[in-house]
Order: structure tokens, then sequence, then C-alpha cells
């Protein structure tokens, strides 16, 4: 059995993290467009280590070049996804009724195109759709990743059905890839507070995360976790700051308090998938404004993602990050192995039952108070400007 690493102030130290990358992602915008009265350059807490420190700086520098990369497209996306829900289009898995929804907002791209760099897309309005971060997680960090999906190997699901059996595809087998060297092949959906399905309160505590086993995975993925929050407290800070009373709430009340102080993330939930390939879907239980995380890692080269929506497909190398809304995106990932994606997500059901005001669209103007006279190091793109794939 894996030794048992104590860690209660996983919350804590996730917001400490959070709060200094955001200020330092204002600080370093406002010195890059030349602001001329730039906030103070944050200090980290003396107690961290020089590891944490260079990766949080590396981390926010890559999303300085994602968000002065911005690509708009043609089409309002709020009306695009007012579109959608209107047409009742369930986990994507109906074929015709998202070949017409392409009909009606075509892709900015076709054929389509690759992103290989660090950019952002954006509607007219200035509302984010997707933030692209190649590799924006380093390799020391994603052994660390590695280390703790090792630990949660034996809990993986391999309870898979047979392609001509009923059921998700999420389990079918035929997605997935046998066991390897690297990883072993399942899945497993952890949260620290969630309801189970059927239910709404009390929320529960996945039974892994309850283990000593599950205190271990939790404190060796502290720090990527809680740098994948600072990601998130500047991608979308409604969002952020939704989920942190949404935590808060929760630890309060004392519902699943002993697990949620360990939990050093905002998430509510993640699904950890190994070596399985994702058709073309929507993730249903998200809202249309809020972001979710998409992170591999693994000793492959490419594991290329499809926004089928705008046309676009993404590398996908070790490390990578794919932020955009899995309800509002049609999405789905080429089969490659060995690979570990983890799935970062938030349950609307929480924020409704908690009564929390729930997060609306993250738009380029959030920050718009740090950007200085020399706009134009902010790169705006149009789609004709991308290069197609061959």
């Amino acid at each position: 059995m894996s030794t048992y690493v104590p860690d209660i102030n996983g919350d804590q130290h996730s917001s400490d993290v959070a709060a200094f990358m955001q200020a330092l992602f204002k600080y370093e915008l406002a010195v890059t467009t030349l602001h001329p009265s730039p906030p103070q350059e944050p200090e980290c807490p003396s107690r961290w280590g020089r590891e944490l420190l260079d990766v949080c700086t590396n981390v926010v520098r890559i999303l300085i070049i994602a968000f002065t990369n911005i690509t708009y497209i043609s089409w309002d996306f709020a009306e695009y996804c007012r579109d959608c829900k209107w047409s009742s289009l369930g986990c994507g898995g109906n074929i015709q009724q998202e070949e017409e929804i392409l009909r009606r907002w075509p892709p900015q791209y076709s054929p389509t195109v690759q992103v290989d760099e660090p950019r952002v897309f954006a509607d007219p309005s200035g509302r984010i759709i997707t933030w692209i971060l190649p590799s924006i997680i380093p390799p020391h960090y994603q052994d660390k990743l590695h280390q703790a999906v090792c630990i949660l190997g034996p809990s993986l699901t391999k309870k898979f059905h047979r392609p001509e059996e009923s059921g998700s595809w999420r389990t079918d087998s035929a997605y997935f890839e046998p066991d390897n060297n690297y990883i072993s092949t399942g899945l497993a959906n952890l949260s620290a507070a969630w309801y189970m399905a059927g239910h709404k309160s009390p929320p529960h505590t996945t039974p892994f995360l309850q283990r000593p086993e599950g205190h271990t995975f939790l404190s060796v993925a502290r720090d990527p976790f809680a740098v994948v929050s600072g990601i998130l407290a500047i991608t979308h800070p409604q969002q952020y700051k939704m989920a942190k009373e949404m935590k808060d709430s929760m630890i309060a009340s004392g519902d699943c308090k002993e697990a949620l102080g360990r939990w050093p993330m905002v998430f509510t939930a993640i699904s950890v998938i190994t070596n399985r390939e994702s058709p073309f879907h929507r993730d249903l239980h998200e809202s249309w404004k809020w972001f979710d995380f998409l992170l591999s890692f693994g000793p492959y080269r490419h594991a290329p993602l499809y926004l089928a929506n705008l046309g676009v497909r993404v590398n996908n190398p070790p490390g990578t990050i794919c932020i955009f809304g899995g309800r509002a995106l049609w999405h789905g990932v080429r089969r490659v192995s060995p690979r570990v994606t983890l799935a970062l997500y938030m349950r609307k059901n929480i924020q409704k039952e908690l009564g929390i005001q729930s997060a609306l669209w993250m738009t380029q103007h959030e920050y718009n108070s740090y950007i200085g006279s020399k706009r134009h190091n902010i790169r705006r793109r149009m789609p004709k400007d991308m290069t197609p794939l061959a």
C-alpha cells in the first residue's frame, strides 16, 4: 500500500498559487504593453521552493504569449451557443444534428488548420472561446502527475463493454488501447465533493480519495494541480471566483470538509483517462459559459485534438492544456498510446444547489485595464491569416 503523506492544506496552497499567478499575469501584461502605471511585481511566498516559482513564472509567460496572440472568428459565439441549445443537441453522437450546426455556423477554417503555438480564439465581441497552450506543463511536473496516476492505477475502472453492446462510448472497449509499460488502461472520475447520480445532497467524496492512497495521490500532484488552478484564475477569473466560493461554502457547511481541505484545486472533478480515443462529442454537465481543461501527458509525440466548430486541429504534444467549453464545442481526440488525459471540469448542479452566482462569458476586456499604450504588441489575427493543413 502507498505511504500516506499528510497534506491537509491543499486548498490553501492552491489559493496562494492562483493569487500569485494572477497577480504576475497582470504585471507581465502591463509591462509587455508598456502600461504607464504597471502594478507592483508580486512576491512569491517565502516558503515556496525555487522549482514552484520557476514553473509559475514560465506558465504565466506562455499565457501572456497566448493572450497577445488572438485570432478572431467571424460569428457571434453567444448566438451560436443559443442555437445549439435550441437545437437540443445531445452528447454529440447525433451526426446529422451536428452536421446541421456546422452548416448553419460554418467552421472558420476549411480545410482544417493546425495550431502549434500558444493562441487564443475569440469572437468579434471579445468572448474568449478557447486557449491553446502547447507544452505549458513542464516535463518534471508531468512526471509528478504520472506518479500520481500510477498510484491511482489499481482503481482505474476496466468495466468496458463490447462495441455491439449498449452503453456509453466512454466505456466502449473499441476506443481503448491495451495496457502498456507506462500506464495501465482505464478511467476514473474523482471528486472531493459532488452529488451522486439521482441525489442532490449531501455531497459525496469519491471513495478512492478517502483512502490513504488517495491522500498520497493528492499530495504527489499538489503542485501541478495548484498551477492548473492558477491557470483558471487567469483564463477565466469569474469562473475561478465562482468555484472558490462553491468550495468555501461547502467547507463552511462541513460537507466533505476534510476532503475539500486536501483537494488542491478549484475544479470540482477530474476524469483520469488512459490510452483512450475520444470520438467527437459534447460534455453536457457544464455551463455553456464555463471552461473545461484537457491536460495530456505521456511518452508520445502528438495526440491531435480536433475542434470541429472552429476547423482547428491542435497537435497536443505532452504537457499541453486545451481550454474550452466541452458543451459548446464538438471535439474529439485521435487514438494515441501511451497517453494520460486529465479532464478537469465543474458540475453545474453543485453551483445551482449552493445558490452561487454563475460565471458569465470570459472576455478579453477582463484585462483591458492592464493593457498599456503599446496595444499593437497584441497580435490580432483574422482567420485568413492561418495556414491550412496540407
